[in-house]
C-alpha cells in the first residue's frame, strides 16, 4: 500500500512540475509580446526619450524571442493606429495651471487591452507560444 502511496505521489508531482513549467512558458511569451506592443507604442510618441526607449525595448525584445518577428507585424500595425488616433491620457498639470498634461506611459501601458491590440496579441501568441512551449 505505500508504495501506491509514493508512486501516486511521485506522478503527482510530475504532474504538477510540468504545468508549472508550462504556465511558465506561457507568461514569458505573453510578456514578450504585450511588452513589445508597450515598446511600439512608446516608439510612436514625439517625444525623442521616449522614442528612444521604445525602440530599445523593442529591439531587445526581438533578440530574444523565439519565432519571426514577423508573427509581430499586426501588432506593430494596430499599436501605429490607436497611437495616431490621439486618445491619450491627459490630466491638469499643476505646474502649469489651466494647462493639460499628456500622460504617454500609461497610454502605452494600457494599449495591450485596447481591443484591435489585443486581438493581434492573441494572433501572434498563437504562433509564438508554442515556440516557446518547445525544449
Amino acid at each position: 500500500m505505500r508504495i501506491i502511496i509514493i508512486f501516486l505521489t511521485l506522478i503527482l508531482t510530475a504532474c504538477t512540475t510540468k504545468s508549472v513549467t508550462d504556465d511558465l512558458s506561457k507568461s514569458k511569451a505573453l510578456r514578450d509580446i504585450e511588452g513589445y506592443a508597450i515598446a511600439s507604442c512608446l516608439a510612436f510618441q514625439p517625444n525623442s526619450y521616449l522614442k528612444d526607449q521604445g525602440d530599445a525595448w523593442a529591439s531587445v525584445i526581438i533578440q530574444r524571442m523565439k519565432g519571426s518577428p514577423d508573427a509581430l507585424a499586426e501588432i506593430i500595425e494596430q499599436v501605429k493606429l490607436e497611437a495616431e488616433q490621439g486618445n491619450m491620457a491627459v490630466i491638469r498639470d499643476d505646474a502649469m495651471p489651466g494647462q493639460d498634461k499628456s500622460l504617454p506611459i500609461l497610454f502605452c501601458s494600457e494599449i495591450v487591452d485596447l481591443p484591435k491590440v489585443r486581438d493581434a496579441i492573441q494572433k501572434a501568441m498563437m504562433i509564438i507560444e508554442p515556440l516557446y512551449n518547445q525544449r
